[in-house]
């Protein structure tokens, strides 16, 4: 026999997936996504890079206090976290959520974003927009727009660096999705979105501030780690979620919600009982009991691997299998590893 056990798995692997074109074929019952108050939303397999699934995804709205996620993006692009920055008397004049910032104060930039990531201060936004944008948050707002242009989010507009409404500042689930995507490339920014509580400076009495994050799923869901939470009258309640189980990313917008929490709870757990990339690529040869094995063949998995295996549900049309293998970003690198293990015979290049 030419081929090695490991070829053979894979052959065994690619046979039911049709050469990378199609799903395994083994039925299973597939549940719909589950129903929430979110006006608009969307999950998204961050680590496959597939939408997993949407409602309402492309409707514009405001987007609330996840402005500040663009925010940050500008501020860590253009600044030094240890950058000294004097607070403005405008920024302390704000409407909305605040850091009890000082008109005069110092701080530096890295608490700042503090301020604002965690407690969500409107006023700790304006203070970096005006730092950034060299005294001008106009300036600084045109930033914003520019690389959400370059991201390729066409249908989102800003007017201001803090979320608060206007009629000419709004954006869509899908573009949201882009932003938090664009916004894991960001290790300070993650660090920060997973703070729970901290303690910031002293104001000019000497009292200590203390800030809780916003996102109450912190430390209190499994797998939570970020990213922004909103909520004004037009916008309704907003949360851009990041969650990591295992081996998989997944990323939630919610819009328009009455519960946000409630409902990326609900989303979070669904999007992880549908197949993740290496799951697709597993799945066909996991050998289950009740006979719904696709290839006899034992594999050396851990008990929490066959658990998930054997748990997993596709999820439904239009989705996955929507999406060949050939078409996810990750295909091309596995498809080039395979070919450079296997032999010839078995589409390889030895």
């Amino acid at each position: 026999m030419i081929f090695t056990a490991a070829a053979t798995l894979v052959l065994a692997l690619l046979a039911p997936l049709g050469s990378f074109m199609t799903m395994p074929t083994e039925p299973v019952v597939s549940p719909p996504p589950p129903t929430i108050s979110a006006y608009e939303w969307a999950v998204y397999d961050e680590t496959a890079g597939v939408m997993l699934a949407t409602w309402n995804v492309n409707e514009r709205r405001s987007m609330a206090s996840v402005t500040k996620v663009m925010t940050a993006m500008i501020v860590l692009d253009e600044a030094d976290l240890d950058e000294i920055v004097t607070v403005p008397s405008m920024a302390t004049a704000t409407r909305g959520s605040s850091a009890g910032l000082v008109a005069g104060e110092q701080w530096t930039v890295y608490d700042l974003l503090v301020a604002m990531l965690v407690r969500s201060g409107n006023d700790a936004a304006l203070t970096l927009a005006w730092h950034v944008g060299d005294g001008s948050t106009d300036a600084f707002v045109q930033k914003m727009n520019a690389r959400a242009a370059a991201l390729g989010m066409s249908d989102t507009h800003f007017a201001n660096p803090n979320g608060l409404d206007h009629a000419d500042h709004y954006s869509t689930a899908n573009d949201l999705v882009t932003m938090t995507v664009a916004s894991l490339d960001y290790p300070d920014m993650q660090q920060i979105a997973r703070i729970k509580t901290i303690k910031m400076p002293e104001d000019p009495t000497g009292k200590t501030r203390q800030v809780n994050n916003t996102n109450r799923l912190l430390g209190t869901y499994p797998g939570v780690v970020g990213l922004k939470t909103g909520d004004t009258p037009w916008a309704g309640k907003v949360l851009l979620g990041v969650s990591e189980r295992g081996p998989r990313r997944i990323v939630t917008v919610v819009m328009g919600s009455d519960d946000h929490f409630s409902d990326t709870r609900e989303l979070v757990d669904w999007a992880y009982g549908t197949y993740g990339l290496s799951d697709r690529w597993m799945r066909p040869f996991f050998s289950e009991q009740g006979g719904g094995a696709t290839v006899a063949m034992e594999l050396d998995l851990t008990d929490s691997t066959e658990r998930r295996l054997a748990a997993m549900q596709r999820i439904d049309d239009g989705r996955w299998r929507m999406s060949e293998l050939t078409d996810l970003p990750k295909a091309a690198l596995i498809t080039d590893w395979l070919r450079s293990v296997l032999p010839s015979v078995a589409g390889g290049d030895r």
